[in-house]
């Protein structure tokens, strides 16, 4: 009888303990789990195009995710004293650069670079001019916590994120999870990663629907991908040899062992060391990541210092003045012998005009990846 007894009390016990808290804030009032939107993701990449990235196996895309990473993005919050967003030194309109040399940080503090360009990373292996991250959660931290970028402590702004009722419901929804800054990464993560610019002239172009370039677009289309050959008669080079460290359909070489960090000519001494000053190592001194050339016409002033203002600029540098006598320049700029290539007035124009051709007019007007507060 006591051994009974004993049962039916331990019995009650398991029970009680399985049984769902009303209160709980995973459940909906039906008392079922919100189950977030899984998103296929083939649906946000033109896997004809650009083929399927490799993408973080924990963190899968769903809407609420997304939503919640554009909303953080936006949010100024995030920055200690609530001035500064992700938005603010990554705008749309400009292929999420921003116009400025150096962007405005809290109490407007100047940052170390040119903001860089946040389109199609889901392709890219490394993150920051100075590629010194590898993973897009870890990378949100830096600006957040950089002093003279948006200057926040972790634990205030879990703190802040934990009194914004809409926080509370969409990492509810997100995650099944109150707000934390370890799920804010991974929402900020899913949000970058969504971000695809692919309605570019070029894009419908590339790799050789010629018929869609107009005379100056077609003969600025061989000189980019061309190799660089002295044409003996005129002395002018007959290729520019731009797609070796900008080519493909992303117009951006990603394998950091093939010119994805690379110093292209620009100093010969570093006041900026660049990749070196992660590794220490004096032959990367100088390197920068190589930059995706889609929507430049809308991401300039151009390099990691933003020193050229206008495109104009830029084709000046790679044909007039490289610097040779760098010590770490790619191996791939000094192939033809070291040589300025000296482009012609019209070789200038043309290669511009396939330049202008990669910019993408729907991309910047997308609301998918919108202010979402700004209605």
């Amino acid at each position: 009888m006591k051994n009974r007894i004993w049962l039916g009390f331990i019995l009650v016990l398991v029970f009680s303990a399985c049984r769902k808290d009303p209160k709980d804030p995973l459940t909906n009032q039906g008392g079922t789990k919100y189950v977030p939107t899984v998103i296929d993701p083939t649906t946000i990449f033109p896997v004809s195009k650009f083929g399927l990235p490799n993408l973080p196996s924990d963190n899968p895309f769903t809407e609420e995710g997304i939503y919640l990473g554009r909303m953080l993005f936006y949010d100024p919050i995030l920055s200690f004293d609530s001035t500064v967003s992700c938005g603010s030194c990554h705008r749309q309109e400009n292929a999420f650069a921003d116009p400025v040399k150096y962007s405005n940080g809290i109490y407007g503090l100047k940052t170390g670079r040119n903001s860089s360009s946040l389109i199609n990373l889901a392709y890219s292996k490394k993150f920051f001019w100075d590629a010194r991250q590898t993973t897009l959660r870890d990378q949100v931290f830096e600006p957040i916590q950089a002093h003279n970028e948006m200057a926040m402590t972790l634990p205030l702004l879990s703190k802040r994120l934990a009194k914004a009722k809409r926080y509370v419901e969409y990492f509810d929804k997100a995650f099944g999870a109150e707000p934390n800054v370890f799920d804010m990464s991974k929402a900020m993560e899913q949000f970058l990663l969504s971000i695809v610019s692919q309605n570019s002239l070029f894009n419908d172009f590339f790799p050789g629907r010629f018929s869609l370039l107009n005379d100056g677009q077609q003969r600025g289309a061989l000189l980019f991908n061309g190799l660089v050959n002295f044409d003996v008669p005129t002395g002018l080079t007959t290729g520019a040899d731009c797609f070796h460290c900008h080519g493909g359909a992303l117009a951006q070489q990603n394998n950091p062992d093939m010119g994805g960090i690379a110093n292209n000519g620009l100093d010969g001494s570093f006041s900026d060391k660049g990749y070196g000053a992660i590794t220490n190592n004096p032959m990367d001194r100088g390197l920068f990541k190589t930059p995706t050339l889609l929507n430049i016409a809308l991401t300039g002033p151009y390099m990691h210092d933003g020193r050229f203002t206008t495109l104009d600029q830029v084709i000046d540098h790679y044909s007039d003045n490289m610097n040779f006598q760098s010590p770490t320049i790619s191996p791939m700029l000094t192939a033809h012998s070291s040589r300025q290539l000296l482009l012609s007035t019209k070789q200038k124009a043309d290669l511009k005009a396939y330049l202008l051709t990669m910019t993408d007019t729907v991309f910047i007007k997308n609301p998918a990846y919108s202010n979402p507060f700004k209605k």
